[in-house]
């Protein structure tokens, strides 16, 4: 009888350890639902390594050091000033208060998602210019993940949205999304342990336009993403953000958070509260660029172009810095305004058109 117990306690081990270590598989059940709040931390991009992966993975980042908090708040259609072009179950998240500056300033700046069977997708944005609240609708659709996700699987979809900024002036992004899921294992952060997951590499091959009536140029814009997916947070246990140089196979990471719970740290500030606190006018700009902070903390301004190689490093000077941009092709660049500890404080995209 012991005998026999001590074998049933061993096939007991061996089917909680197999549990633990088995590949796991995404639906549209596990992506976050309208309505769903759900917190973040934000960590510095350089801690995390995105370099191991396959099989069985053992992924512990359970020493990330968070550097700021935010939220998710996925709001029903209905519940926002673009309820007429978005129905049928989309919900929306605010990504931004405002953005641009003078005849270009956009305030309520929503992204709008759909979640079905086959795809969580971004269908549009909302954004509201000269107190009208108008859509942008991606035809077709920005497809995120395509399902079921499980290990080995690769797909690639196309994506294209254009915005009328005014009757001569629109601005689109347009691509393909090549979506591939390289390993499954399990992660550790410092929110929870050995978490059954699989990761997912998401390149987006994009181009920005921008048109002023008869005249216009495109740009490319190569993003990738590295998220780490469980079945039970709805978003990615850790993402890992930046450019890819699609010629020479170099990522440069950006930005970094993972799922979280509300923590409170001396002198580490909401992200949302830093990141509203940054303007940077005129955007396109043609000569000179005026980068305003209402924050003592904010130190550093750098620049990047689209392949990720840092362009310019400017020092705040005060409230408004100003930075001459007349050197620059034209073309699209990124711009990371650091805290004085080297913290992100905000990222943003701005358009030179000399």
């Amino acid at each position: 009888m012991k005998k026999i117990l001590h074998l049933s306690i061993l096939f007991a081990l061996f089917l909680f350890t197999n549990k633990a270590n088995a590949q796991i598989t995404i639906t549209y059940t596990n992506m976050p639902a309208s309505g769903d709040t759900i917190r973040y931390s934000t960590c510095k991009a350089t801690s995390v390594n995105y370099t191991v992966t396959g099989a069985n993975i053992t992924w512990n980042y359970d020493t990330l050091v968070p550097t700021g908090q935010g939220l998710y708040d996925y709001t029903p259609a209905s519940a926002t000033p673009y309820f007429f072009y978005f129905t049928g179950g989309d919900y929306g998240l605010e990504i931004a208060d405002s953005i641009g500056f003078a005849t270009y300033e956009f305030h309520n700046v929503y992204d709008f998602y759909k979640n079905t069977a086959s795809a969580f997708e971004t269908k549009g944005m909302g954004f509201t210019y000269s107190g009208l609240p108008l859509e942008a609708t991606y035809n077709p659709a920005d497809q995120i993940y395509v399902f079921p996700l499980i290990y080995l699987n690769h797909d690639s979809t196309p994506y294209k949205v254009t915005v009328a900024l005014t009757t001569t002036v629109s601005y689109s992004q347009f691509g393909y999304r090549i979506t591939d899921v390289d390993g499954w294992g399990t992660i550790s952060t410092p929110y929870d342990t050995a978490v059954p997951c699989i990761r997912v590499v998401s390149t987006t091959y994009g181009k920005d336009s921008i048109h002023y009536g008869t005249f216009g140029f495109a740009t490319p814009d190569v993003q990738r993403s590295y998220k780490w997916l469980s079945l039970t947070e709805k978003i990615p246990v850790l993402e890992l953000d930046g450019t890819y140089n699609a010629s020479s196979g170099a990522f440069t990471p950006t930005s970094a958070k993972y799922r979280d719970e509300y923590r409170y740290f001396a002198g580490i500030k909401q992200i949302v509260g830093v990141t509203s606190q940054v303007s940077v006018y005129p955007n396109p700009t043609s000569g000179d660029l005026y980068i305003h902070t209402n924050s003592l903390d904010v130190s550093t301004i750098n620049l990047y172009d689209v392949n990720g190689v840092q362009v310019a490093v400017y020092n705040t000077t005060g409230i408004i810095t100003k930075v001459s941009m007349q050197s620059l092709s034209k073309g699209f660049y990124y711009y990371r305004v650091s805290t004085k500890d080297g913290t992100q404080a905000a990222t943003g995209k701005v358009i030179v058109i000399n």
